[in-house]
């Protein structure tokens, strides 16, 4: 299936795990993964997985969603404002702010129950995926919040800015990337 992959992480989440007690890394993750669960349902996708301080949502599964494309990067903007919020409110119990990475990417990938024998869950598996945690990956690196695959930037209808190419893990070429202006 053909559909638009959203991967997000927390910055600096060893450190801050490091630091504070496991009620109040839950306490923050709680807030952020709802910051970020509430951004993606009012644009249409839907959360597959939280995987500790990561998620994962696809848009365009289980049910079409027009301009998908451009619904995940709109999601993605959504994501930052959400969390500035979320970071006011920690600042009001004494809490440094918390600040994520985006990747998205669109393509096709295998969208459906997959797992073991026993258990199995819905999620999507393909390149096109695995990219879109790569971007995710890669926004330390280019310095920027939200990373946009060529594939997605070409579908949309919004301002986007082409940065440099980034290598990334298990791709030969470099990948044209594109964030938010």
């Amino acid at each position: 299936r053909y559909c638009t992959y959203l991967f997000t992480d927390v910055r600096g989440f060893t450190a801050l795990s490091e630091k504070l007690e496991p009620e109040e890394v839950t306490y923050i993750m709680n807030m952020a993964l709802t910051a970020q669960q509430e951004a993606v349902q009012k644009h249409g996708g839907m959360v597959d997985k939280y995987i500790g301080d990561a998620m994962m949502a696809i848009f365009n599964a289980p049910l079409d969603l027009e301009k998908h494309e451009e619904k995940a990067v709109l999601c993605a903007l959504d994501i930052k404002k959400n969390m500035l919020e979320v970071n006011t409110a920690l600042a009001l119990k004494g809490i440094d702010p918390v600040f994520i990475g985006v990747g998205i990417n669109t393509g096709y990938a295998t969208v459906g129950n997959c797992g073991s024998k026993t258990r199995f869950d819905y999620t999507a598996i393909g390149d096109a995926v695995n990219v879109a945690a790569r971007l995710e990956s890669g926004t330390k690196d280019a310095d920027v919040d939200i990373l946009i695959g060529h594939e997605t930037a070409k579908n949309c209808d919004l301002d986007l800015k082409l940065l440099k190419p980034i290598s990334v893990k298990g791709k030969r070429h470099k990948l044209a990337i594109y964030t938010w202006t």
